[in-house]
Parts: C-alpha cells; sequence; structure tokens
C-alpha cells in the first residue's frame, strides 16, 4: 500500500513539472528603465502587498508624472523564494491580460528597492504585481487605491 502510494505521489509530482515546464511568462512589454535621479516624480500613492500564492510583507508606493513611474518597496518588504520573481504593474491583477509592463526582475526577496522607469501615456494602472516568470503564476499583488 505504501509503494502504491510513494508511486502515485512520484507520478503527481512528475505531471505537475512537467505541465508547469510548458509554462510561458506573460508577454508583456520591458519597461524603459530610467535613471533614479530623473527629478521630482511626486508623492504617490501607498498600497499593501497581499498574498496570492506566497506571503508576502510590505507595502508599494508608485508615483507617476509626466511619462516617468518611481515604484518603492518598503523596508519591510519580504516574500518566499521563488525562482525568476518579475515585477509588473498593470490594470488587472494578471500580467497575461490588461495593459501590462514588466517593470524589471525583483532586485531581492526582501527589503526597500526602487524601480524608476518610463510609462505610456493614458494609461491609469491599478496593480502592481510579483508574478513568477517561469512557471507563469501569480506570487503577491497590492491594489492601488484610487486618487481623488
Amino acid at each position: 500500500m505504501r509503494s502504491i502510494r510513494s508511486s502515485l505521489i512520484s507520478l503527481v509530482v512528475c505531471v505537475a513539472l512537467a505541465a508547469c515546464s510548458k509554462a510561458s511568462p506573460p508577454t508583456a512589454p520591458d519597461a524603459a528603465p530610467i535613471q533614479p535621479d530623473a527629478g521630482p516624480i511626486g508623492p504617490g500613492v501607498t498600497a499593501n502587498f497581499v498574498r496570492v500564492q506566497y506571503n508576502v510583507t510590505g507595502t508599494a508606493t508608485l508615483a507617476v508624472a509626466n511619462g516617468v513611474a518611481k515604484l518603492d518597496f518598503s523596508s519591510n518588504f519580504g516574500i518566499m523564494q521563488t525562482p525568476g520573481p518579475f515585477v509588473y504593474i498593470n490594470t488587472t491583477n494578471n500580467p497575461n491580460t490588461g495593459s501590462p509592463l514588466r517593470v524589471a526582475a525583483l532586485k531581492s526577496l526582501t527589503g526597500a528597492q526602487t524601480y524608476t522607469f518610463a510609462v505610456p501615456a493614458g494609461v491609469r494602472y491599478t496593480h502592481i504585481l510579483i508574478w513568477c516568470d517561469p512557471f507563469n503564476v501569480a506570487m503577491a499583488q497590492a491594489v492601488i487605491p484610487a486618487t481623488p
């Protein structure tokens, strides 16, 4: 009985790995990085990260002005280890839909970090996403509150 159960578990793991290995990352365009000294952008809007598939702590602040965005993660930011985590901003909670923009590979699994990049005019981003590109799965998100 034990060997049958072990065989079944092994089979399920192999099927899951095979399915995941065929996953394609989102086809979102890459954001063009801008030097951090691009000038003042403004105070921005802050949102709490929440778990989608992975435990996460911290906040993100997004400020956008004149085609430049600055995204700051708080000093208490933290997320579990995973292969290929990327940061996206989007109009939906999935970089496979909406108007996604792949900001960059996550710089660190913990701590403060800043991303400064060009954004297209006229897009109202509502989600900051941390996405596992190799397996095309959501890790965490922060929903950007509407500004008054």
